[in-house]
């Protein structure tokens, strides 16, 4: 017997509460009391249950698919909604392709997608691989309780690296700290290791970041970034986008993300091929004219399971394998670092400490998010040209969201959840899991050192050294009193008086306390005046 396929889809946006929009396909009908659940960032058929289904589809259960993701208080952004849903219904289709029967539901959430599906036919069982936020875990098993199904955790094998594996690195440790987690995970696994050296990296450094912070020559040639053309169903969701009534972030007429593993694996490919050389040295940079430089762009298709974070690091592995001239090892040590170390290491310190970072704030930051972070709205080039890039795009690569985005929300004091609110709403690639450990506690260091050993601020100057956003702005990044002043210099400044007393006892925050603390007091009084100045009109949004 062929395993049947149920879709729920929670897209709450278009239902009343309770409403359930059933959908049969042709043939498809319920049976069997045993049901495996997949997620919406669950969609592989590489790893777990459905990998298993297929291998063995007459003595698989029924395959439970939840399309969307769920009903969120919260918006997104346009193109993120429109990547979800049409991945999910293309991998639906794919199934079907392939002979599995399908019936598909529709529903305001996850729970009344499962009771109705209950209702159809009574599940005794339900499998599912573990959620990547612990608070769905946490609501699939009040709802097996409540209507006595028997549910089955299973490991998600999307992860590189297990709980196990975390939880001995972790124990009795006061600190955690990427850089050491990604020493031990790499080293376990023997990637970009000397051949027969044991435990020494390739190259004799396990990090290569230093080498990284090239800012991109005039005149450079940049490879075109994946763009691919609507499929007649994401061409669907996006004519369904535009008729919704939700107001959500961004436009979606340039939308081109992947939305099935066809065009996952060509996007991957063409990373490999065109960009993956000179990832590494320019990774940090900044440009105007190139919005993407060298990046991946495959966090979209990851984060959905598209992808899985194991083919991607083996692929580019293989890639450095066959082209050392051509690929730095600084250019594949740094992305093996994202994945294998960053993206694991958030993954990880979320389920330890999401409860905590919901609340924490302690640096006691209470300002409201400037408008111009919804509307791109000021003469602060740098931050009007990000914003505007992701209302058209949804992405910007990750020292745009840090020394951008996040230091000046840092910088000017604004609410930590607040942040993390706005960054959950505007990125097509943001989940809790990733967003939240690294806005609240790496880009506001609101919990006060948990997963980082500082607060990640800079002035004008290194964003006039990353990239060339400055030479088109109205301030400038040398000064720090005057109507020019550069904001970031000028609250800069402003931050590391505001918590002098505290930083001044961190090894690497103590030189610019110290520096600050000489300079002439009128100097200083000067430049906390115009922080108030530039406060008060970023909140009328003259900034």
């Amino acid at each position: 017997m062929r395993p049947t396929v149920l879709v729920a889809s929670a897209l709450g946006e278009g239902l009343g509460r309770g409403e359930v929009l059933q959908r049969r396909l042709p043939g498809s009908e319920v049976s069997g009391s045993s049901h495996v659940l997949i997620l919406p960032d669950q969609l592989t058929d590489q790893v777990g249950p459905v990998r298993a289904a297929l291998l063995d589809p007459s003595s698989a259960p029924s395959l439970m698919f939840i399309e969307s993701f769920d009903a969120q208080s919260a918006p997104r952004h346009v193109q993120a909604l429109v990547a979800q849903r049409a991945a999910g219904r293309e991998f639906v289709a794919e199934l079907c392709a392939r002979g599995l029967k399908v019936e598909m539901l529709r529903a305001a959430t996850y729970e009344e997608g499962l009771t109705a599906a209950h209702g159809q036919s009574p599940i005794t069982e339900l499998v599912a691989m573990e959620p990547s936020a612990p608070q769905l875990t946490a609501r699939l098993q009040t709802w097996a309780k409540k209507t006595s199904v028997q549910l089955s955790i299973v490991p998600n094998e999307l992860w590189l690296t297990t709980r196990d594996e975390w939880e001995e690195f972790a124990s009795g440790r006061k600190e955690l700290r990427m850089e050491f987690w990604y020493r031990r995970v790499r080293k376990a696994r023997g990637w970009l290791m000397e051949p027969g050296a044991g435990d020494e990296p390739l190259g004799g450094v396990w990090n290569l970041d230093q080498e990284n912070r090239q800012r991109l020559p005039k005149g450079a040639t940049v490879p075109s970034t994946p763009h691919f053309s609507p499929t007649p169903i994401a061409q669907e969701v996006i004519n369904e986008a535009r008729a919704e009534t939700a107001s959500n972030f961004g436009t979606v007429d340039s939308f081109g993300w992947p939305t099935n593993r066809a065009q996952a694996l060509e996007a991957l490919e063409q990373f490999c091929a065109e960009r993956l050389a000179e990832f590494g040295p320019y990774e940090d940079a900044m440009s105007r004219e190139h919005e993407h430089l060298y990046h991946s762009l495959l966090s979209s298709a990851i984060n959905l399971g598209l992808l899985t974070p194991h083919e991607v690091a083996l692929r580019t592995l293989d890639e450095f394998a066959k082209r050392p001239r051509e690929i730095p090892l600084q250019s594949i040590e740094g992305f093996i670092r994202q994945i294998l170390g960053w993206r694991e290491f958030m993954h990880h310190a979320y389920d330890r400490f999401w409860q905590e970072w919901e609340t924490s704030n302690g640096l006691n930051h209470t300002e409201p998010l400037p408008s111009f972070y919804w509307s791109g709205e000021t003469k602060m080039a740098c931050l009007s040209r990000v914003v505007r890039k992701l209302i058209s795009g949804g992405h910007a690569h990750h020292i745009e969201r840090l020394m951008l985005l996040g230091n000046f929300a840092l910088l000017i004091g604004v609410r930590p959840q607040e942040v993390d609110a706005w960054f959950l709403e505007t990125f097509v690639d943001a989940h809790p899991w990733v967003v939240t450990p690294n806005v609240v506690a790496m880009s506001q260091y609101a919990d006060l050192g948990k997963i980082t050993s500082k607060p990640y601020i800079s002035g004008g100057a290194y964003i006039s050294r990353m990239g060339d956003d400055c030479t088109t702005c109205f301030y400038d990044p040398k000064l720090s009193v005057g109507d020019r002043a550069c904001p970031f210099t000028t609250l800069y400044w402003d931050f590391i008086d505001r918590h002098a007393e505290r930083f001044v006892k961190n090894p690497r925050m103590a030189r610019q306390v110290r520096s600050w603390e000489t300079r002439k007091e009128a100097v200083r009084e000067a430049i906390l005046e115009e922080a108030k100045l530039i406060r008060e009109r970023a909140q009328r949004g003259e900034l």
